[in-house]
């Protein structure tokens, strides 16, 4: 996974995504679509306290726009794997389009009702959570490997411009009553992505296997689970995620209580934090030119200036000052989080991947808020910032402890050059299908074959298999039968080409161990005895199959 870090001077700059024709189309566009969302995100929970005048309906609003996002995250990450994502995107983008755009016709025509605004937004909520996943993977496909780093850090430069224009521009169509407009501009905006993204070339699907939704996100939960690069990061985005929001959460009342400002002082400091997230976005590149372990230092520095601002600013301009850098810093730390989890992703399960990743950012969002205001309510707003900003700063000084893969020095998969395939038939019938292989082994070396074992089970299920186990024979102990088993003979296939460099290099150890010519695998499918001819098709398919193992029934093992 890792490799040399690549030379400062030959790092590409934060604009050079923008020389890629197809990128800038889309980059243009959802700058376009975030700034909608930012006036939706206004106009909808004012309306909502117009029509009832209360709370709990307007933190309603808030709910069924992002439970769908905790509930469809994952499947989505499933479909942008085994779909095209461009076409991906152009679904969730089309539904969000059809629910603000009756949204902003019932507004306007005065048949908006409180419950209906409520069902709308859940479908707001659930075309947005289909297209994340979808959008976030599409960019890696547009820009290459090497601009992935600095696409990100554009992606969130845009989406911190429309945060700092958006609210403004909501509040003054709220102000003049018309969140029609304001719904009908967001609406807009989602048909102008969905124009760039057929512009875009067609990539097909990532991973073509014929396992459902439900399976294939079982597949990326294991492939997460099993590669420690990306469940570290997973960890460590669910735990900033947990303590960093505070400053975002409890902000209206630290600025009402401590800090003695009304609306227009909260809107300029929550402008500052934005400016700040900005200006995090366009230097992220030029920093990790200057500092290796980046994340640490984000993460610690957020930590620290959380602290600061909970227990020692209390007066506008060094709470200001403050927020400014935790801007800064919060950009920094998420968007290297994110560009690490799609670096180290092989494509086939980039979109799952990139799920888990999101739902650890997602889902911890509630939660943060309700231990925010839970430990607000005992100790006060800006001291409980400054509590859970010491957590941040501890989870800093751990990242450096525990080997974080560093942006810059991780590159990503792919299957080594020299690496050979073994010859298999197109198509066997049957599902589960099991893998045998079988190793005799010096008793000398058993320690050490159990531990490569133990290396081979990960590279197994990181790759596609859904259970993995070692077996010792009974009549020979030396002798030992590895079994894995995937969905099917189709996902069997696709495991081949899931095979990267550190997969290639667990499996060379494994076969070396051999004290013959190399272990013997077999491959088994189960049979359904309740089909029609399942018995003879399964045969004749096994029949087809063997014609390409060696002569004494074994199958070439150096692709297993």
């Amino acid at each position: 996974m890792s490799g040399p870090s690549t030379p400062t001077a030959l790092r590409p700059s934060t604009f050079a995504p923008l020389a890629v024709p197809e990128y800038r189309r889309l980059w243009g566009a959802f700058l376009v679509s975030n700034l909608g969302t930012f006036l939706q995100l206004t106009a909808a929970p004012w309306l909502m306290l117009q029509l009832t005048g209360s709370p709990l309906m307007v933190a309603l609003v808030t709910a069924s726009m992002t439970l769908p996002r905790m509930l469809m995250t994952l499947p989505a990450g499933a479909l942008a794997d085994v779909f095209d994502r461009r076409t991906m995107t152009a679904i969730g983008q089309g539904i969000a389009a059809v629910s603000v755009g009756i949204m902003a016709f019932l507004t306007w025509s005065d048949l908006l009702t409180p419950e209906v605004l409520l069902a709308l937004t859940f479908g707001l909520g659930l075309g947005t959570a289909i297209s994340i996943p979808a959008l976030q993977t599409l960019i890696p496909d547009l820009v290459g490997d090497d601009l992935v780093a600095p696409a990100t850090a554009l992606n969130s430069a845009s989406f911190n411009v429309a945060r700092a224009i958006g609210p403004a521009l909501g509040g003054l169509f709220v102000a003049a009553g018309r969140a029609d407009i304001a719904f009908g501009a967001n609406a807009i905006s989602y048909l102008a992505v969905i124009g760039v993204l057929f512009t875009l070339p067609q990539l097909g699907s990532a991973d073509p296997t014929t396992a459902g939704v439900w399976q294939s996100t079982r597949t990326g939960l294991r492939f997460v689970r099993f590669t420690r690069a990306v469940l570290m990061v997973v960890a460590v985005t669910a735990v900033f995620n947990l303590t960093a929001p505070a400053f975002q959460t409890l902000l209206p009342s630290v600025v009402s209580d401590d800090l003695a400002l009304g609306a227009n002082g909260y809107g300029l400091l929550l402008g500052v934090f934005g400016a700040g997230s900005l200006t995090g976005a366009l230097t992220r590149e030029w920093v990790r030119d200057k500092v290796r372990l980046i994340l640490p230092l984000a993460i610690v520095a957020n930590g620290v200036v959380g602290m600061l601002f909970g227990f020692v600013a209390r007066d506008p301009v060094s709470a200001a000052s403050l927020l400014f850098v935790a801007g800064l810093t919060w950009v920094w730390t998420v968007t290297t989080m994110n560009t690490i989890v799609q670096i180290v992703s092989p494509r086939w399960v980039r979109g799952r991947a990139m799920s888990v990743y999101l739902l650890a950012a997602l889902g911890m969002q509630p939660i943060a808020a309700v231990l925010a205001g839970t430990l607000a309510e005992l100790v006060g707003s800006a001291n409980a910032v400054g509590v859970l900003a010491i957590v941040t700063v501890v989870l800093g000084l751990v990242t450096t402890r525990i080997d974080m893969p560093v942006l810059g020095e991780v590159e990503m998969p792919s299957t080594p050059d020299d690496w050979s395939v073994p010859r298999h038939a197109d198509r066997v019938p049957g599902s589960p299908v099991v893998v045998a292989t079988t190793w005799r082994i010096d008793d000398d070396d058993l320690q050490e074959f159990f531990a490569v074992m133990r290396d081979l089970r990960r590279q197994r299920l990181r790759t596609g298999a859904q259970s993995w186990s070692l077996y010792r024979h009974a009549e020979d102990p030396l002798v030992f039968t590895e079994y894995f088993q995937v969905h099917d003979w189709a996902a069997h296939l696709a495991q081949h080409s899931h095979i990267d460099a550190e997969a290639a290099a667990v499996i060379r150890r494994a076969r070396a161990m051999d004290t013959g010519d190399g272990p013997k695998t077999e491959h088994v499918a189960r049979v359904d005895l309740t089909a029609d001819d399942a018995l003879d098709l399964q045969a004749a398919a096994m029949e087809a199959h063997g014609h390409l193992h060696d002569a004494d029934g074994s199958i070439p093992v150096h692709g297993h």
